[in-house]
């Protein structure tokens, strides 16, 4: 109505996430305009539920596994999340700043519009997922797997991905002249395109048996 401020619902501050999704559970509810702070959670188990417009700061998750659960306009700051199953998850409009994600599953995921940024991700599995509008800022991405994952305009920048495996995926127009990218796993149709500066070029030419001559 004309001159009529619109209300915006408050965030919701939340002690336990587990709580919150056993209630969104029962009453068949997503989860919105949430904030977990601080929380310490151990063996969650859900499926096919919804965060939107949620805040995770300073939550430890362990052994926790979210399967097909859709994170949507969501923000994990300062959070631990190591070793938890996000398979077959949906982050859209998601941003993870200063997390630790060492070794979470994120195979089969759709990650869109979403932002890394400081974060741990070593040993992490994101293979046969679906990237689209990603950044990895000054993130750890080394030993991760990264194999038959598809990448459009997907950002790697000043970031560590040492022995990560990229096998079979187009890294067409995908560039890593700012990471260190020492021993990566990668088929040889799979660097066309790829963009790296004048050193990684000569490491890349004798990962394919080139002999460069000083």
């Amino acid at each position: 109505m004309e001159g009529q401020e619109i209300q915006m619902p408050e965030i919701l501050e939340c002690s336990s996430v587990e709580m919150v999704i056993n209630e969104a559970v029962s009453n068949d509810l997503d989860i919105v305009n949430c904030r977990f702070k601080g929380c310490y959670e151990a063996h969650i188990d859900t499926y096919n539920i919804e965060f939107n417009k949620c805040e995770f700061i300073g939550t430890i998750c362990l052994n926790a596994r979210f399967n097909k659960v859709t994170f949507s306009n969501v923000m994990f700051e300062d959070c631990d999340f190591s070793n938890t199953d996000f398979s077959e998850c949906n982050f859209l409009n998601t941003t993870f700043k200063n997390c630790k994600l060492v070794g979470c599953n994120f195979t089969n995921s759709h990650i869109y519009n979403s932002i890394f940024n400081d974060s741990s991700l070593s040993y992490s599995n994101m293979s046969l997922s679906n990237f689209k509008d990603v950044q990895f800022n000054t993130c750890k991405l080394s030993n991760a797997c990264i194999q038959e994952a598809a990448l459009k305009n997907v950002e790697f920048n000043y970031s560590n991905l040492i022995g990560a495996q990229l096998y079979r995926t187009d890294l067409n127009n995908i560039d890593f002249s700012t990471c260190d990218i020492t021993g990566i796993v990668v088929m040889p149709q799979d660097l066309r395109g790829m963009i790296v500066d004048e050193y990684q070029a000569i490491e890349l030419a004798r990962l394919l048996g080139l002999v460069i001559k000083e």
